[in-house]
């Protein structure tokens, strides 16, 4: 009697699974974004959600879930019901870092989250308070290596400081870190001259930049951006293996139907495509990205190699901030 109760169930989870694979979707589509408003994710969901609700036929809505470094928001996503309609909109720290740096971290990226696509990236920029008495990246570090310990930098999470410590290695420089908790207070500090330097995401320092608040020495992909066509490359500036982004996944609860996954992947992908989307997005400095479910696999897995690495080379252990 218990294993035919069991067949049924088996049989009833089944059907109902095939039936929201079939009409799916058949309500609003939520985009889980972890972090509060203004930031970049933030931004590229709301900059997508209303071409994608057209191109699904249902209302698309972002819900900012935020707190505990995007635990908060991430969990919910991972544990919710794996039907499509709630989604996270991911990033490094949700993806490579936290699990970096938190013990009982209550959700697993590569066991409880699996990918739709990719979305977006944006390069980081490194800047300077004026009064640091260098104008290019290459005297920064002269300036830093003849006078070990003398400049500091701010760091607004996790993926922000081992950002920062793999400027260090690369460079071959030391610098002394001062933390905080959020890019605002980072900024705020370094406008004020309280910190010398912060590499942080291109639409969080090219504002004040463009206004000459601040000194940019480089921003961290091989060719220069055509919003900041002033500022050199890493290569430029003499670094090697710098290229580095901010970027943004659509996540979905594990053991979502893979139609599901591929009518989501279609859909977000054709937004990608849209002209007014990708103006949008790049007059923020933000690149868009597309591409299949196993490309953003490959790439968070190799994004998590390499932020592994970095943490270990700094002796970054979880619970160690």
């Amino acid at each position: 009697m218990q294993q035919i109760k069991i067949l049924l169930s088996t049989l009833a989870l089944l059907a109902s699974t095939g039936l929201v694979a079939q009409t799916f979707p058949a309500k609003p589509v939520k985009l889980v974004v972890p972090f509060p408003a203004g930031g970049v994710g933030d931004l590229v969901a709301r900059t997508i959600s209303t071409k994608l609700a057209a191109h699904l036929g249902q209302s698309v809505v972002v819900d900012n879930k935020v707190g505990a470094s995007a635990i908060i928001g991430s969990e919910f996503v991972a544990h919710a019901a794996p039907d499509g309609y709630t989604l996270l909109v991911a990033s490094l720290p949700v993806l490579s870092i936290n699990p970096l740096q938190f013990k009982d971290l209550p959700y697993a990226p590569e066991k409880d989250l699996v990918p739709v696509t990719l979305i977006a990236n944006q390069p980081y920029l490194i800047a300077v308070h004026p009064s640091v008495t260098v104008n290019t990246l290459g005297e920064f570090i002269e300036q830093a290596k003849k006078q070990p310990g003398k400049y500091n930098f701010g760091s607004s999470s996790s993926s922000i400081y081992l950002a920062t410590e793999l400027l260090s290695s690369r460079a071959g420089i030391k610098l002394n870190h001062v933390p905080y908790k959020g890019s605002a207070p980072a900024l705020n500090d370094l406008l004020g001259g309280h910190i010398d330097l912060l590499l942080d995401t291109f639409s969080t320092l090219w504002p004040q930049v463009s206004s000459g608040k601040l000194k940019a020495l480089a921003i961290t992909t091989p060719t220069r951006s055509a919003l900041a066509s002033a500022v050199p490359s890493y290569i430029e500036a003499g670094l090697k293996d710098m290229n580095i982004t901010s970027w943004q996944a659509i996540m979905a609860p594990a053991g979502t139907p893979q139609s599901v996954i591929d009518t989501l992947n279609a859909a977000i992908n054709k937004t990608l495509q849209s002209p007014d989307v990708i103006e949008s997005l790049r007059q923020n400095g933000v690149t868009p990205q597309s591409g299949s479910p196993a490309v953003a696999a490959t790439f968070i897995k190799r994004e998590s190699d390499l932020w592994r690495g970095i943490a270990k080379q700094v002796n970054m252990v979880p619970g160690s901030m």
